[in-house]
């Protein structure tokens, strides 16, 4: 017989923080789309990344409620990230270890 193992804190809270992250651009993705509604000028964003820099330093709160840690954000890739998905895979990792360390 087969065990299954329960996923360990790193692993639920790496989850959480995910879930957050994904509802939060969600929120942040419709303020931007209102701000900029009826912009004619389509290509304008055209070769931007979906996820710039700046937005994801605002995503420091969701960090700080779920890892007790502020996001670093020297850890951002200078520009951005194509996707929400590609930046969660960047950061999250990388911020379970820094709030691992911290107590």
């Amino acid at each position: 017989m087969t065990t299954t193992e329960a996923p360990t804190i790193s692993e639920t809270t790496a989850d959480l923080l995910a879930a957050a992250l994904r509802k939060w651009w969600r929120q942040e993705r419709q303020a931007w789309d209102e701000a900029v509604e009826g912009d004619t000028e389509e290509d304008l964003w055209d070769g931007m990344p979906e996820v710039d820099s700046k937005a994801i330093a605002r995503s420091s709160p969701v960090f700080e409620e779920l890892l007790n840690t502020p996001l670093d954000v020297k850890l951002i890739r200078r520009g951005g990230y194509p996707s929400i998905d590609e930046a969660i895979s960047d950061l999250v990792p990388q911020m379970m270890a820094i709030a691992s360390k911290n107590p």
